[in-house]
């Protein structure tokens, strides 16, 4: 009986030290400062931020939750980051999403936020997912994919020998994997997979060698890049599945397609296979296509936005932003692909 107990006892202490699921259920806390964000369907928003912990001068980490599309926000658990150091959230539903900071622990959870479960071992650098599947990069050469269901990753065997791995992204069974080898001149490699990670294959990539970048599928063919050069970026576009892609380059003028110039901060964000937001990286506003970066307009109201943290799409019309205006961090938020925003309190 008291050994029964005992193991009984030292099960549950092993359930307790890798669950985490502390602060559900209460209001978002005071003084909140939001970092990143996530969605899934039409009305189910998370935040991650920090507050002035009550009574003590370092800061705490706080994950409030939306069911009802941000009208109002309650506290979920919070994953155990150490820092809020450029973290990582993302849903794919109600229930299964993933948080992690570069060089950290992978966490998960299937209930929604109520509890988190560490899911790798250290270094993850970049993370993907596809519903099933986890997809990660750990430092830097090293890519391994897991059913979302289970705690077992495998390493796959990469069809060329990569000194750098740079980004991993995903969309239904197709993954994509960006990085550079150790031959600087050949350029960077775009690495392709039609069976969920099981195997690739190697075409030129659209970035610089070692400076990073980041592909962003929007379907139906359609694979956006960012490309880092320096201080500033550019921005290419493939329309078969990341095997080719043509420059829309931008990096000290517009440039014949009215591409406005973008920094190292410069990001893209697909509704749809047609239409996509960009941030230029810099103060001003977010900019809008219907036609796969033919044309560019601003996206009116978004003249005085200082900084973009977060943006998402979790269908063609809705998606969400966090912005950074004079004062505050707001939650913006879009029902027609990102032509107009409009925001709303955190509360």
């Amino acid at each position: 009986m008291r050994i029964a107990l005992v193991l009984a006892l030292a099960a549950a202490y092993a359930v307790a030290a890798t669950a985490y699921g502390h602060g559900v259920g209460r209001g978002v806390p005071h003084g909140f400062h939001p970092e990143t964000a996530a969605t899934a369907g039409r009305n189910d928003i998370w935040i991650l931020g920090w507050y002035r912990c009550k009574g003590q001068k370092q800061q705490c980490l706080a994950l409030v939750r939306s069911t009802d599309a941000g009208r109002h926000f309650t506290r979920a658990a919070t994953p155990p980051l150490s820092t809020l150091d450029e973290p990582t959230l993302e849903f794919t539903g109600a229930h299964l999403g993933y948080a992690f900071e570069a060089g950290s622990r992978l966490y998960v959870t299937h209930d929604g936020g109520d509890t988190w479960r560490p899911r790798s071992a250290k270094g993850v650098t970049d993370v993907a997912l596809d519903g099933r599947h986890l997809y990660a990069v750990f430092a830097r050469r090293r890519f391994e994919r897991s059913a979302a269901s289970t705690a077992s990753w495998r390493a796959t065997r990469l069809p060329v020998r990569l000194r750098f791995l740079v980004s991993v992204a995903a969309r239904g069974r197709k993954v994509w994997l960006l990085g550079s080898t150790r031959n600087v001149r050949a350029g960077d490699v775009t690495l392709r997979s039609t069976d969920q990670g099981t195997t690739f294959k190697r075409s030129h990539g659209p970035c610089f060698p070692e400076l990073g970048g980041r592909l962003v599928p929007a379907g139906r063919g359609v694979v956006w890049a960012v490309c880092p050069s320096g201080m500033m970026a550019g921005l290419a576009l493939s329309r078969n599945g990341g095997r080719m892609f043509s420059g829309l380059r931008s990096f000290h003028d517009p440039g014949g397609t009215g591409l406005p110039a973008l920094t190292n901060g410069a990001a893209i964000f697909p509704s749809s296979a047609h239409a996509a937001v960009l941030y230029r990286g810099v103060q001003g506003p977010l900019y809008h296509t219907t036609d796969e970066g033919r044309h560019w307009s601003p996206v009116a109201g978004t003249a005085r936005f200082q900084q973009l943290y977060w943006l998402g799409f979790t269908t063609s019309r809705v998606g969400a932003a966090l912005v950074q205006m004079r004062h505050q961090t707001q939650l913006w938020r879009t029902t027609d692909g990102g032509a107009t925003w409009l925001s709303m309190p955190i509360r």
